[in-house]
C-alpha cells in the first residue's frame, strides 16, 4: 500500500491520496474509456504457458461479481478534505463506503487518524484501510481497542487477534491487503520491515509468515499463493511466490523488462504473472517457470498513463483499474482485457470527488 500524489496501489484495493499541497500521507508503501485500442500481438502465444492460461478457474478467478451478482457492492472508502485552522488540507472522517448502487455507507468504528509508534496519533494521514477485490469486504483498524477487523457488507464483523497488530506498530506504515473474496488478510509493515503476516479471515489464524523485506504484490487468481517483489543486495530483483503457510515457491531474476517497479498479477496456475509496461503500452505475460515475457500485447490505456491495479479475474481476463484527474477529483476506469488478443471491455467508470484519500477495491 504506497500513497503517491493521486494514485497509489493498495493491495487488494488502490489507496488515493489528495494533491501534493495537503500534508503529506505517508504509509501505504509502493497508490479511462478505453479510447483508441490496439491489439498487436508481438510474441505467439503457444500451447497452455500463453496467454490462454490453463484453463482453470478458481474461488479468486469471478472477480468483483462475487457481491455483485447477488447484491451491493463497495466500488471504494474515502475520507473527505477538510481545512484546519491554518489552512491546511487534512483528512476527515468517518471512512464511507461508496457502493455500486449509489449509497454511502460510513464505518463509524474504523480509525481515521493513524498512531505512530510511541501511541500519539498523526490527524494530517489515513490510518490503513483495504477492500477486497469483490466489494464485500473492508479492513480496518477499530477505533475503541486498535484491532484490526475485517467487516462484511452484510455487517457481519471478523476480530481479529491481538497480536495482529502489535502495540507499538507504527500504523503510518502499516499496510492491509485482503484477498479478492476476502477470505484472507495480508498485514505487512512495510516501513520497518517488522512483520509480512497471512490470516485467515474467518477464524482469525495466522496461517504464515513470509519475509518482512518483501513488498507484498498480491494473491493470486484462485487466491492460494502470494506474488511478491524484491531488491536484493546485489542491485537486482526478485520475484517470488509463496503457499499461504509462507512456503517458497518460485524465485527468478526476471529479465530487465518485467523487473519494472509496476503493479503485478499471479494467474491461478501460478507461473504466468501481468504486468503493463508503459514504455511499450503493452500487457505483458511473464513466465515464472522459464523467466521469460511469453506474450505481449499493445493496449492503449485512458490518459496514455499506466494502471494502478492488475488483478487476474478469469483464466483469460485481467482486469485493469486506470485513475486519470488530479486534486482529489479524478476518474477511475476498470478495464478487463483479454491478454491474449488485446481486446477490452469497459467493465465500469466512476467519479471521485473531493476526496484526500480513496482505497479503491481490485479485482
Amino acid at each position: 500500500m504506497r500513497i503517491r500524489t493521486l494514485a497509489a496501489l493498495v493491495l487488494g484495493g488502490l489507496m488515493v491520496a489528495a494533491p501534493a499541497s495537503a500534508a503529506a500521507a505517508p504509509g501505504h508503501g509502493g497508490p479511462a474509456t478505453a479510447a483508441g485500442l490496439g491489439a498487436a500481438t508481438t510474441m505467439a502465444a503457444a500451447g497452455p504457458r500463453s496467454a490462454a492460461g490453463t484453463g482453470t478457474t478458481g474461488r479468486g478467478m469471478s472477480g468483483h461479481e462475487h457481491a455483485g451478482d447477488t447484491g451491493d457492492a463497495v466500488r471504494y472508502a474515502a475520507l473527505r478534505t477538510c481545512t484546519n485552522n491554518k489552512k491546511e488540507d487534512r483528512p476527515c472522517g468517518p471512512w464511507r463506503l461508496m457502493l455500486h448502487s449509489g449509497k454511502v455507507r460510513e464505518l463509524p468504528d474504523a480509525r481515521v487518524f493513524p498512531r505512530d509508534g510511541h501511541r500519539k496519533v498523526h490527524k494530517d494521514s489515513p490510518a490503513p484501510i483495504a477492500v477486497s477485490g469483490n466489494g464485500g469486504h473492508i479492513a480496518y483498524v477499530r477505533e475503541r481497542d486498535d484491532r484490526l477487523v475485517v467487516r462484511e457488507l452484510t455487517g457481519k464483523v471478523r476480530v481479529m487477534p491481538a497480536a495482529a497488530l502489535p502495540a507499538k506498530t507504527n500504523m503510518m506504515g502499516l499496510d492491509l491487503a485482503l484477498s479478492l473474496d476476502g477470505s484472507t488478510l495480508a498485514v505487512h509493515d512495510g516501513a520497518n520491515e517488522k512483520f509480512l503476516w497471512l490470516y485467515d479471515v474467518a477464524s482469525g489464524r495466522r496461517l504464515g509468515s513470509l519475509p518482512a523485506g518483501d513488498e507484498l504484490l498480491g494473491f493470486s487468481g484462485d487466491e492460494d499463493q502470494v506474488l511478491t517483489r524484491r531488491r536484493t543486495d546485489e542491485n537486482t530483483t526478485e520475484i517470488i511466490t509463496y503457499d499461504l503457510s509462507g512456503a517458497e515457491a518460485t524465485r527468478q531474476v526476471p529479465p530487465q523488462i518485467a523487473a519494472q517497479d509496476v503493479p503485478m498479477a499471479l494467474h491461478a496456475d501460478g507461473d504466468l504473472v501481468a504486468f503493463y509496461s508503459e514504455g511499450s503500452r503493452a500487457l505483458k505475460l511473464f513466465d515464472l517457470r522459464s523467466n521469460a515475457v511469453v506474450n505481449s500485447v499493445r493496449v492503449k490505456l485512458p490518459g496514455g498513463g499506466a494502471p494502478d491495479m492488475v488483478d487476474w479475474t478469469g483464466a483469460r481476463q485481467v482486469t485493469l483499474h486506470v485513475l486519470t484527474g488530479d486534486a482529489g477529483n479524478g476518474t477511475m476506469h476498470i478495464l478487463q482485457v483479454d491478454p491474449g488478443t488485446g481486446a477490452v471491455r469497459v467493465r465500469d467508470t466512476y467519479r471521485v470527488r473531493n476526496t484526500f484519500v480513496f482505497a479503491a477495491c481490485g479485482g
